[in-house]
């Protein structure tokens, strides 16, 4: 057995038994708009426009555009992709406010980052940097002079073999030390899962691509190291102005054109959405067992949307939130993430 799947699982394990429950969190991004944008938590059972229960916000927290963030347990940290900062702003997880960062990670060459995945067992952040590469740094680096420990490169050009071309929404899957990413072809842009070992570095293949008509347009995906599963976010359009996404779910095994185990779609799960808004990102939440998918607005804040679902739930089922509005983002939501609120309580908050 791997060292990393030890790591991976204790890690994961921890977190859970850490807290019975934890809230939904998520931020978003509006650059043409000042102030910054900020981090929200909203209650388990809130539902429609409720107002969040907490919020990192203000012009100390400089956050620009935090559309993906990760929830380090271990370390009681938020780690936020700054997509409009270019920047990797890390926050205390139960901080409210208008707080500073701890720290702030903004080399020239991340870019504008996207999603990220901190795992202090092994002292490392590895992020999608200018939306092209997957990049590697110590955990607790900042500033902007930090070298990268890897980088795995893009895939375009006579010679690129990582498939690599615009990719989104990262997870790291402890039992095969994998990396992987959502992205699209060049030229045909067929979309398709890459997965890359996490020691990768440089112009370097995939270890297994999934692709196929499962994973068309999708957008999102989302890890249950437990279940060994993997939630992609895909969506459908007969006449591109009207939308329907699903939720396909594979084994975290997967590769090639496997089909998905079941997915969750159809019209009671409130995932219609029109040519005005657009899948954003998809998150777990392994302590409430909930599935959260977000619908971002193009335009129009009040249409906003993160529909969660049982973790369990498959077919045409019905959500068990939806939050919709401008509470969320008064620009586009990001993707939702979870973090304990139990361990707020204890750390002086309330509800």
């Amino acid at each position: 057995m791997r060292i990393q799947h030890l790591f991976g699982i204790a890690l994961i394990l921890s977190s859970i038994s850490g807290a019975a429950h934890a809230e939904l969190m998520v931020g978003g991004s509006m650059p043409t708009l000042p102030g910054g944008h900020p981090i929200s938590q909203f209650a388990a059972n809130a539902q429609g426009a409720a107002a969040p229960i907490r919020q990192i916000v203000g012009a100390a927290t400089q956050l620009d555009g935090p559309s993906n963030i990760s929830y380090e347990p271990s370390e009681g940290l938020l780690y936020v992709s700054d997509y409009w900062g270019q920047a990797i702003r890390v926050f205390p997880a139960f901080a409210s406010g208008n707080i500073a960062p701890l720290r702030v990670l903004n080399p020239a060459i991340l870019g504008q980052p996207r999603g990220n995945v901190p795992i202090a067992a092994l002292d490392e952040l590895i992020v999608i940097a200018g939306n092209c590469c997957i990049y590697t740094y110590p955990l607790h680096a900042s500033g902007s002079s930090v070298n990268r420990i890897r980088s795995i490169s893009w895939g375009g050009g006579s010679s690129g073999v990582t498939q690599l071309n615009n990719p989104d929404s990262l997870i790291w899957i402890p039992q095969t030390d994998e990396l992987a990413v959502v992205d699209y072809d060049f030229g045909n842009f067929a979309a398709k899962i890459v997965f890359h070992s996490r020691l990768s570095d440089g112009n370097a293949m995939p270890t297994r691509v999934l692709k196929s008509a499962h994973t068309a347009n999708a957008s999102g995906v989302a890890h249950d190291p437990l279940q060994h599963k993997l939630y992609v976010l895909t969506f459908t359009t007969e006449d591109n102005l009207a939308f329907n996404a699903q939720v396909r779910v594979f084994a975290d095994s997967a590769s090639g054109s496997d089909a998905p185990l079941y997915s969750i779609e159809g019209p009671a799960t409130g995932l219609a959405y029109t040519f005005q808004q657009y899948p954003t990102g998809i998150g777990l939440d392994l302590r409430l067992q909930r599935l959260m998918v977000s619908i971002g607005a193009n335009g129009d804040p009040t249409t906003n949307r993160v529909v969660s679902f049982d973790l369990a739930a498959s077919g045409n089922a019905t959500p068990v939130q939806v939050l919709t509005g401008t509470s969320l983002s008064s620009g586009t939501v990001g993707a939702p993430f979870a973090v304990p609120i139990d361990t707020i309580f204890a750390n002086g908050f309330d509800n």
